[in-house]
């Protein structure tokens, strides 16, 4: 393989490990910054949703 070839792999495997990670923190702090009323919201709806299902 040419050494250029494989400084220009390692350079991208670098840019999507950056993306990776920065994807992540990123959705960790938006899940942490949700309000705690809107988490229950969303998991009273879905229950209230299932219970819907199941009568019919």
């Amino acid at each position: 393989m040419h050494p250029l070839v494989a400084i220009g792999l390692v350079f991208l495997a670098a840019i999507a490990w950056t993306v990776t990670v920065l994807t992540t923190l990123i959705v960790l702090v938006k899940a942490r910054r949700r309000p705690p009323g809107e988490v229950r919201r969303a998991v009273h709806s879905a229950e209230v949703q299932s219970v819907d299902e199941r009568a019919a």
